[in-house]
């Protein structure tokens, strides 16, 4: 499956997520549904697709905690 930004949108809605893509960087931030602000820091991936949905609700999991951490971040 050729995932997309809908796809991962949906998949970590549950977590109040949704990812942002920094065109033309090679990054994508999660942001809160709730404050829009940035939570965690960037991953550094150029395509949707260059790691599976696992590994996306994986990383937004991890961003929740390390911006429990750090909420400056």
């Amino acid at each position: 499956m050729k995932l997309n930004k809908r796809t991962i949108d949906r998949a970590i809605k549950h977590l109040d997520l949704q990812i942002i893509h920094q065109r033309g960087s090679g990054y994508f931030y999660f942001v809160s549904l709730t404050t829009n602000t940035q939570v965690g820091e960037s991953v550094g991936i150029c395509y949707y697709d260059q790691i599976d949905l696992s590994r996306w609700v994986d990383f937004a999991t991890y961003a929740i905690g390390e911006h429990a951490l750090n909420p400056h971040i």
